[in-house]
């Protein structure tokens, strides 16, 4: 059976050159960066490597994904599955074979993730907690309704803030890292070709630590 783990927060390592290594086969890429030790998955034009060597903190030999090797390659993704204390991080959601108990900043952003998109009324214990995002997700949209999916998001995480805020507010022994301090929409925009929404959301303990989202519907 498959555990859902909701939310999975990473850490996007800095890349600040990539080439070929020449003469090599299979293809592969010579990418050079910061912190590199650090890298758990490597990422071409968004498809995953099926093979990466860390060769230093500084450099990563990664073969180029079968799929690829006859495109042009656009982008290069270094993640972290441990994340930083003073960087953003990229959220994203994921299945696997088991599910690992969530504490501190990460505990706090699913928890604040998982009520960002339910929809009020599901839990039947808690009928008006919700942020309703789920719903907005599962719509059917068109090209001219940027502004409003914009203002409906930011209502959805405002109402979260609010909702997880009271909840807990009545709980005292709660670590600093797991109380919610703020949640901000920091930027957020539409493409209507695709009727893609982009956001950029932060969340923020009262130990002063935070994450950064940026989700995509």
């Amino acid at each position: 059976m498959l555990d859902i783990k909701v939310i999975a927060i990473k850490d996007i390592l800095v890349v600040d050159e990539v080439g070929f290594v020449p003469n090599f086969s299979p293809r592969t890429l010579d990418i050079r960066g910061i912190k590199l030790l650090k890298a758990n998955e490597v990422y071409v034009n968004s498809f995953p490597v099926p093979e990466f060597i860390i060769v230093s903190d500084t450099k990563i030999l990664a073969q180029v994904p079968n799929s690829q090797l006859n495109t042009t390659i656009t982008s290069v993704t270094v993640l972290s599955t441990k994340p930083s204390v003073d960087r953003s991080s990229f959220l994203h959601f994921e299945v696997g074979k088991t599910i690992s108990s969530l504490q501190g900043l990460e505990k706090l952003v699913q928890l604040f993730t998982k009520m960002l998109i339910q929809t009020p009324g599901s839990d039947r214990f808690h009928p008006d907690e919700g942020g309703g995002l789920l719903k907005l997700v599962g719509s059917n949209v068109g090209k001219n309704q940027g502004k409003s999916l914009s203002a409906s998001l930011v209502s959805a995480v405002n109402r979260t803030r609010d909702q997880l805020m009271m909840k807990q507010s009545g709980i005292t022994r709660i670590h600093p890292d797991e109380r919610l301090l703020r949640a901000d929409v920091q930027a957020v925009g539409y493409n209507p070709n695709t009727t893609t929404l982009v956001a950029r959301i932060s969340v923020g303990a009262y130990s002063g630590r935070q994450a950064v989202a940026n989700l995509t519907f």
